[in-house]
């Protein structure tokens, strides 16, 4: 019950509430890349409206049952490290191709808004095992293919980057998704021994 020690129930509320609100306020622009993808990529599609949610059912499942459901947790940390590191990188060569934008901005503090909860989870984890976390990295390794290669990510369907610092920032992706499924990984078979 750490957790609770170090964070009260008003403040659980609170982040459910936020997990929400910003899963609902993105998901706004992720709807534009849902009509224009084909239903069977619609898995891979949502960034922003999908960890606020998934934060927000961490919590909810926490406050109900005192503890964490380990799949959805490691499954939500994954991607909000991931996509916590890669924001300000993607945004900064962004705007550096077509300038300066106080949204772009935002983004990146909107992406750290809710990556940044990646520190309250992380001590929660629990041995997983090796399949799930398999299972979770080939989700995200399938996802940066798509976002790169096919049309599941707008920023690439209106080639607002250039093939090149695309390749950049799918490049950094994979090296960060593989590098989070080889820790995930390592602690899982330590954790067995």
């Amino acid at each position: 019950m750490i957790f609770v020690m170090t964070i009260s129930k008003k403040q659980l509320w609170f982040l459910v509430f936020l997990g929400f609100s910003m899963s609902l306020l993105a998901l706004r622009i992720d709807l534009h890349d849902f009509v224009e993808t084909p239903w069977y990529l619609w898995p891979w599609v949502p960034i922003c409206s999908i960890y606020p949610l998934f934060l927000a059912l961490n919590y909810l499942y926490f406050l109900r049952f005192g503890r964490f459901l380990q799949f959805l947790l490691y499954f939500t940390i994954f991607g909000i490290i991931g996509y916590g590191i890669i924001a300000p990188i993607f945004y900064i060569l962004y705007m550096m191709e077509s300038g300066f934008s106080w949204y772009e901005s935002g983004n990146i503090f909107w992406v750290w808004l809710y990556a940044s909860q990646a520190f309250l989870l992380w001590p929660y984890r629990r041995q997983l095992p090796w399949w799930q976390i398999f299972l979770i990295g080939g989700y995200f390794f399938v996802k940066d293919i798509l976002d790169r290669f096919s049309i599941t990510w707008s920023y690439v369907r209106f080639r607002v980057l250039s093939g090149d610092l695309m390749n950049i920032v799918f490049c950094l992706l994979v090296v960060i998704h593989i590098g989070l499924l080889f820790v995930f990984l390592y602690q899982s078979f330590r954790h067995h021994k």
